[in-house]
């Protein structure tokens, strides 16, 4: 068992960049799995949604599992599942089975962030959270970095499914780790349960988390959308090669890194998440706007303030979802809904927007996501009127030092 709450930190952090490159490795080979199944690509893009599903079906129920079998054991059958799932992909190439396998490596990314908050806030007091999850809230662009670097010439030299079974053998291994090294808070008895009588209702009764909820799923539209239309968009829109555009994708990883870290310690510095992500939501407003206006100077200016923007937002809410809670126990239900409106996002984004691409040109899907973005935007501005919550007073448990 690891005593340092920054090394148990770094072993969970490993394990969602896991979960992050499972979900991202079909986006720069989706060509390649488009000749393989036969499908057409915006068919093909629902292997990147179809992998949310079951978040958006397990998370809030996933609140009650965290309290019936404790973060830490939940977090070892999320890898677990994601193993399992990456199996199952690695031995079809039928577009139905391959759907299904998606399902179950999805279980994982359903409950990962769950998870990740609740351990962070075991391991870490209340004011010195924020860097940690603003951190952990990044390992989507760290995944993303990664898979849009490595995937493809992989692929190139073992096989398309390679990488299935190089994540599954990383997923196996992460379940290991966490179940030997990490901690947790306990696991409650039913008796337990019903004596905090704990709800998704009480948390819903809360105005805050349907806005952050909103502002998270609207956030998840644009950005998985995004990920996922990236390399078309340098390749068909603006007549770059292959190479090149995964290049630029993989930069939209690399900038947003850094700004989970930032988001964390300004929030800790400032008291002002809410201000904090107002400015970040409109910047992200206006990079949406910006995509099909761009010469080849401002392609990684609109990379680094989309990346940056929906960094800071995602980064911020979370923290904001861990804060605004009228007690502890209610953290879990709250960002598990908010997680599921999130999943929500992504489910939807790509294939909608994909179709509005190939029915009616490349503006008109820029215009879909700058409504989405419109619309976060102004769920931020409405929390930033309400007057201010009563924060938790103190943190889940104070983790080891």
């Amino acid at each position: 068992m690891l005593k340092n709450r920054w090394s148990k930190f770094a072993v969970l952090y490993v394990g969602a960049v896991a979960v992050s490159l499972s979900q991202l490795k079909v986006v720069p080979v989706m060509k390649q799995l488009a000749v393989e199944t036969g499908m057409p690509i915006s068919d093909i893009s629902w292997l990147m949604s179809i992998f949310t599903i079951s978040g958006i079906f397990l998370a809030v129920p996933g609140a009650t599992l965290l309290t019936k079998f404790g973060a830490k054991q939940l977090a070892v059958l999320l890898m677990c599942c994601l193993a399992l799932g990456n199996v199952m992909g690695a031995l079809t190439s039928n577009f139905t089975l391959l759907l299904i396998s998606r399902a179950v490596e999805g279980i994982a990314f359903s409950m990962i962030i769950m998870v990740g908050i609740v351990l962070i806030n075991y391991w870490f007091p209340e004011e010195k959270a924020g860097t940690p999850i603003g951190t952990f809230g990044i390992f989507s662009a760290v995944g993303s970095l990664i898979g849009m670097n490595v995937t493809l010439p992989i692929v190139e030299q073992l096989g398309l499914k390679s990488v299935w079974w190089i994540l599954a053998v990383i997923a196996l291994v992460a379940a290991v780790l966490f179940q030997v090294l990490l901690d947790g808070p306990p696991k409650e008895s039913l008796s337990e349960r019903k004596a905090k009588n704990v709800s998704l209702l009480e948390a819903l009764r809360n105005g805050r988390t349907w806005l952050l909820a909103l502002a998270q799923g609207c956030m998840a539209f644009v950005l998985f959308t995004f990920i996922t239309i990236y390399p078309q968009l340098f390749t068909d829109f603006y007549g770059l090669s292959t190479e090149s555009a995964n290049f630029y994708a993989s930069l939209f990883g690399l900038f947003g890194i850094p700004f989970g870290v930032v988001a964390g310690y300004l929030v800790d510095r400032t008291g002002k998440p809410e201000l904090l992500t107002f400015v970040a939501y409109i910047l992200l407003t206006f990079s949406c706007v910006a995509a099909t206006y761009l010469s080849s100077a401002l392609y990684v200016v609109q990379l680094f303030v989309l990346s940056g923007s929906v960094g800071l937002v995602s980064c911020i809410i979370m923290i904001m979802a861990s804060r605004f809670v009228k007690r502890k126990e209610l953290i879990g239900y709250s960002v598990s809904f908010i997680n599921m409106i999130y999943y929500i996002g992504i489910v939807a984004g790509a294939p909608f927007v994909l179709k509005i691409i190939e029915k009616s040109g490349w503006q008109m899907g820029m215009n879909m996501l700058s409504i989405f973005a419109g619309v976060g935007t102004v769920s931020i501005f409405v929390l930033l009127l309400m007057k201010q919550p009563a924060r938790v007073g103190q943190q889940i448990m104070k983790g080891e030092e």
